[in-house]
């Protein structure tokens, strides 16, 4: 029996974990910005000014020292007698020995029948407070304090790894579809199962770098399922995958390294692996959260579940697991441009805010995990996800979903359907243009550094933009001129 989207459709997704994460850090930043409000309220007299203060420039007036004359930008939006407003503003500048360089007003368009009115002042913070605390009426609806001559105020410095054995710190499960607890997966209620893949889990989570990859000895009934699976998905290979994922499996099976009899070795197939592409396996305890997976990707780590599907449900399975990862992930990786592709979206995750990690999610899960590609006029599947899941597979290559190119900034903003298959799957020309439209998506991202990873040191610098440029310069001029040298010598030669 093969499942079909009411029964068998993924239920935990990537995107799924960048949403929750983001939102329970939203909620969190807005309790700490809240709770920093109370405490300034507290401290001064100026209550109703902090109270209409944006929160920027809470952060502003908090960290800035008292001795120190900033040059700020301060916005005041008011209704009703607005020139009054202006005047008092003026006069209060200029009484309180405040510098007053520009003052200007215009109508909020955001706001019908608000003004705005903007002025560019130094002074210090304790002076700036006072002259508002006077100022402030039941017209100003909001005050915004800005800083004109250094960068803003850096809430949240993102910790990012920045060699390979910090993935150690890596390891975070943040939501689980797990047998236990969802009453629709398929292992729900197997004592037998549960405590298995409780077992599986614990060998994973207490991995660490620099040790070899467990050798896990699966059961008969394991070998079983994976079987099932394996000769299902093979009788779909030819005629609905992609030719790089043809060549590297058939690669594998050549050299014994998959067979349909048993689980194959992840650290036989991991050396395999690495020695294509660079790309290490590592065990993991389930799907990760999105910003730690990612972030595995940047230094070519795949994190991979050692627990297998229900024996029941062998053709699909609503969370990642062993089959998904051998069958879909590693002759995948085993492809350079893949590989690359894979690790430009992890490079991209480190230090990124959580509204970029949700949008990089989204696009590794329609591209990596249930991306499509054109070959020989028909539709292939490149994602992992779709090669090893039997009916979504026939499902994304049929005539009922949409098949939209593939554009990375339209990708990232699209919902990612859990709960059966999707209404839609991104359709890539190749793999390689897959890559350089991530390239180009990744300049719309604005990240203020660069991030280089090292292969020689499996570490990652981030450097300034203008750094990065020279660097880069330098080494292709390097590059010319051993050219140079190289087509002088072959002419050398030919005399």
């Amino acid at each position: 029996e093969i499942n079909m989207p009411s029964n068998g459709a993924r239920r935990d997704s990537l995107v799924y974990q960048a949403s929750i994460e983001r939102g329970r850090i939203e909620g969190l930043k807005r309790e700490n910005t809240i709770k920093k409000r109370k405490e300034l309220s507290r401290q001064v007299s100026f209550k109703e000014v902090v109270e209409k203060l944006n929160d920027d420039g809470l952060e502003l007036i908090k960290h800035t020292p008292d001795n120190e004359v900033p040059r700020l930008i301060v916005i005041i939006n008011s209704y009703g007698d607005s020139l009054n407003l202006l005047s008092q503003i003026i006069q209060k500048f200029s009484t309180n020995g405040v510098n007053l360089r520009h003052v200007e007003t215009r109508p909020d368009k955001a706001h019908p029948g608000e003004l705005e009115i903007l002025t560019e002042i130094e002074t210090k913070k304790v002076v700036l407070m006072n002259v508002l605390d006077q100022l402030v009426t039941e017209k100003i609806e909001r005050i915004e304090i800005k800083a004109v001559d250094r960068p803003a105020i850096v809430q949240d410095i993102q910790w990012i790894p920045i060699h390979v054995s910090d993935l150690d710190k890596c390891a975070h499960v943040v939501c689980k579809y797990e047998p236990t607890e969802d009453p629709k997966h398929p292992g729900y209620g197997d004592e037998a199962y549960i405590k298995r893949r409780a077992q599986l889990n614990s060998i994973a989570n207490c991995y660490r770098h620099g040790e070899p990859l467990p050798e896990v000895h699966y059961t008969e009934q394991e070998h079983e399922t994976w079987k099932h699976a394996y000769l299902a998905l093979k009788d779909l290979r030819e005629t609905h995958t992609c030719i790089e994922y043809q060549r590297n499996i058939r690669a594998m099976e050549e050299l014994g390294l998959i067979t349909a009899d048993k689980i194959p070795s992840l650290r036989s197939l991991g050396s395999y692996v690495q020695k294509k592409t660079g790309f290490q396996l590592r065990p993991c305890g389930g799907l990760l959260s999105a910003r730690d997976f990612l972030a595995s990707l940047a230094f070519r780590v795949f994190q991979t579940t050692l627990y297998i599907r229900h024996h029941s449900k062998p053709h699909h399975c609503p969370e990642p697991d062993v089959i998904h990862e051998i069958l879909g992930h590693c002759p995948m990786f085993a492809d350079p441009e893949m590989a690359q592709m894979s690790q430009d979206i992890g490079i991209l995750s480190l230090g990124a805010s959580d509204e970029q990690i949700e949008k990089l999610a989204t696009v590794y899960w329609f591209i990596v995990e249930f991306g499509l590609c054109e070959q020989e006029g028909k539709l292939k599947a490149i994602g992992a996800g779709l090669i090893s899941a039997f009916g979504e597979l026939q499902h994304a290559v049929s005539n009922v979903p949409d098949h939209p190119r593939f554009e990375p900034e339209v990708c990232a903003m699209k919902t990612y359907e859990d709960s059966d298959y999707q209404p839609m799957y991104f359709v890539a020309t190749s793999i390689k243009d897959a890559m350089i439209k991530l390239k180009k998506y990744a300049l719309s991202l604005n990240h203020p550094q660069i991030t280089v990873y090292d292969p020689f040191t499996q570490s990652v610098r981030q450097i300034e933009r203008e750094e990065y440029a020279r660097d880069n310069l330098k080494r292709l001029r390097d590059d010319v001129n051993q050219l140079a040298d190289t087509m002088e010598s072959l002419k050398l030669t030919k005399r």
